[in-house]
C-alpha cells in the first residue's frame, strides 16, 4: 500500500520477457455456420474487443507502458474512419465469399447514434469488427495477426509522413 500523497514506483517491465505472439487464443474452435449466424451487431460487439486487445498487447509488447500513451495511441486505430480505412484496404483481398459476408455486415441495420465519422465509415467499421470476430471465433490466428500487423504498419506510416 503507498501512503497518501505519494506515488507508487512504476514496475518496470523487462519487454525482452514478453515473448510470444499478440494473439489470445480461444479454448476450440467455432463451427463456421454457428458463427454465420451470429448477428452482424453482436459479431462486431465480439470483434471490437479482440480489434482493441490484439492492439493493445501489440502496443505492450513494443515497449509502450504508460497507460495513458496506450490509450491515446490506440484510439487513432479504434475509430470508425481508421477502421473504414482499414476495411477498404482488406477487401479487396479476400475471397468472394468473404466479401459477401463483408457486404453483409456492412449493410447491417445501424444504430440512430454512432460515433465519430460518418455513417458510411461506421457501417464499414461495424463489417470489420464482425470479420475480426468472425476469424477469431474460427480460430484464423494467422490472418488476424496479419490484420493487426496491416493496421499498425498503416498508422506507422502515416505518422512517418506527417512528421
Amino acid at each position: 500500500m503507498v501512503p497518501d500523497g505519494e506515488k507508487p514506483d512504476l514496475m518496470d517491465v523487462k519487454k525482452e520477457l514478453l515473448s510470444g505472439s499478440d494473439i489470445f487464443e480461444l479454448r476450440e474452435k467455432w463451427n463456421e455456420e454457428q458463427v454465420l449466424r451470429i448477428p452482424a451487431r453482436t459479431l462486431a460487439y465480439i470483434g471490437d474487443a479482440v480489434f482493441e486487445l490484439g492492439l493493445r498487447l501489440s502496443h505492450v509488447r513494443t515497449g509502450m507502458d504508460h497507460a495513458g500513451r496506450l490509450h491515446d495511441s490506440l484510439v487513432k486505430f479504434v475509430s470508425s474512419p481508421a477502421q473504414a480505412k482499414l476495411f477498404e484496404k482488406i477487401f479487396p483481398t479476400v475471397d468472394e465469399n468473404e466479401q459477401q459476408f463483408l457486404k453483409n455486415w456492412r449493410n447491417t441495420k445501424l444504430p440512430s447514434r454512432y460515433g465519430s465519422g460518418t455513417k458510411g465509415e461506421y457501417a464499414r467499421a461495424t463489417a470489420l469488427e464482425a470479420w475480426v470476430a468472425y476469424l477469431f471465433l474460427t480460430k484464423q490466428e494467422q490472418r488476424l495477426e496479419n490484420l493487426f500487423k496491416l493496421a499498425l504498419s498503416k498508422q506507422d506510416h502515416e505518422e512517418k509522413k506527417s512528421a
